[in-house]
């Protein structure tokens, strides 16, 4: 305001300190439009090294006048008090100043209860005064700060002009720095009992004497804890105790985890093996039905419901005929091969009628190409996988077996029959089951020969 009136309201004023309130604070003056701008002395400091400003290679210059008097200690925590004329005796003086925070909070705390006993006014900063304000670059050596101001104040009041310093006190005291106060009550209202003993169950605090009061919260007490973190401004992992108890369950926790994991891994291990042993018998028993299913003279196959070949034998691919050996060169077994490019259509069908159907389809004839075979056609997987076989009724292996193989069949379905006619053949009856059984010992005995011939 000084500076308005001595060189005119369109000069700027900038307000250069330690507190970042003062920030807020300008607001409150910008009708009169008494502050254009304030810097912290961590902003100023930024504003040197932007400009390239080395403070030990400008020339230092005192303050212009008006010069203060004791206001030079306004940076110590009371020495607002003494920079306003304010008695400072420890007898009479009616201000208690406290800083920084365990300080104000004791005051606030007995300003409260103890109001009638005390009868003072108290003069809080909540950090240590100005010499260690937020907008400061360094925060520590608080003592011996408090020690070159009480040095530079002393220094500054010694070689002040008492006389000027009255007059210009006369004449800018005129000036109307008054200002006005606004209530501003953002106080929470306190919780219910009820609400503050849920959360000294949950933090371990649910009796009296559980109630350490260590302060590592940073509150006075466990219940102002409480009551803090019901209000919904703290949580509960800020209390220590409450940490230290979740670190000790969740240790336990992840032992009994790791040893969870631990037999469980050791029951892995062992499924492996048995798993492993199982697949190599699997696999021994596969090679060995395999190698039986080549062995065999008759024809096997087995497809999946699309009627991809899954296995076939040897046999099979013989009785198929040159297309299925041609395939076979590339793909051993025929190995996903469409069926239904190898067999007849009816054959083709007769597949997808058991698959369908779930329903084996026994000892059909078909003829195929300059042979004639004989199929049978089951299930295995319903409606997933079945399984064929086919044998050459013209292959000497199978001639002679097939042939008596149903000519038996034939006695067997009209041995009933012949008997109940036999009454009125008479003879005739034997004579045919007679030429029947040396047809079948003819086979028989012929078999017997080419087995028994030298090669």
């Amino acid at each position: 305001m000084v500076v308005k009136k001595l060189y005119g309201p369109e000069v700027a004023t900038v307000q250069i300190g330690p507190c970042i309130d003062a920030k807020d604070e300008a607001f409150i003056y910008e009708s009169d439009n008494l502050v254009d701008g304030v810097l912290t002395f961590v902003e100023l400091r930024e504003l040197f090294d932007e400009f390239k400003i080395q403070e030990r290679l400008v020339k230092m210059s005192d303050f212009d006048p008006p010069h203060g008097n004791w206001g030079a200690l306004y940076p110590l925590p009371a020495g607002i008090i003494q920079a306003g004329g304010i008695k400072r005796d420890m007898v009479s003086s009616r201000v208690i100043t406290a800083s920084g925070k365990e300080e104000v909070l004791e005051a606030i705390n007995d300003f409260d209860k103890y109001i009638d006993t005390l009868q003072h006014h108290f003069n809080l900063f909540f950090c240590h005064g100005c010499l260690l304000g937020p907008g400061m670059q360094h925060h520590n050596e608080r003592f011996r700060r408090r020690a070159l101001v009480s040095r530079y104040a002393e220094k500054r009041v010694g070689k002040l002009d008492k006389a000027l310093w009255q007059k210009n006190m006369e004449k800018w005291s005129k000036l109307d720095f008054s200002r006005t106060f606004t209530p501003d009550d953002q106080r929470i209202p306190e919780p219910p009992e009820e609400a503050i003993k849920e959360v000294l169950k949950i933090i371990g605090k649910d009796s009296p004497d559980k109630e350490i009061n260590c302060g590592a919260c940073g509150y006075l007490s466990c219940r102002d804890f409480a009551s803090t973190v019901a209000k919904g401004l703290a949580v509960p992992e800020m209390c220590h105790t409450f940490n230290l108890r979740n670190k000790q369950e969740y240790i336990e926790t992840l032992r009994q985890t790791n040893r969870k994991l631990a037999e469980t891994k050791k029951a892995l291990k062992e499924s492996e093996e048995i798993a492993l042993h199982e697949k190599e018998i699997a696999q021994s028993a596969s090679d060995m039905m395999n190698n039986m299913l080549e062995k065999l003279p008759t024809g096997v196959v087995i497809v999946d419901n699309n009627l991809k070949i899954l296995h076939s034998n040897q046999s099979f691919i013989n009785i198929i005929g040159e297309d299925a050996k041609a395939i076979s060169d590339v793909i051993p077994g025929l190995a996903g091969a469409d069926i239904k490019t190898l067999i007849p259509f009816n054959v083709y069908n007769m597949f997808s009628f058991v698959l369908k159907e779930d329903e084996p389809v026994l000892s059909k004839d078909v003829h195929f190409e300059d042979k004639m075979l004989n199929v049978s056609i089951f299930p295995i997987r319903k409606n997933k996988i079945c399984g064929a076989i086919i044998r050459d009724l013209y292959s000497p292996e199978v001639q002679g077996e097939e042939v008596t193989s149903r000519v038996s069949e034939v006695i067997d379905k009209n041995l009933e029959m012949v008997q109940k006619i036999g009454f009125l053949l008479g003879e005739g009856a034997s004579e045919t089951e007679q030429m029947l059984n040396s047809i079948i010992e003819s086979y028989k005995s012929k078999k017997l020969n080419s087995k028994n011939k030298p090669k």
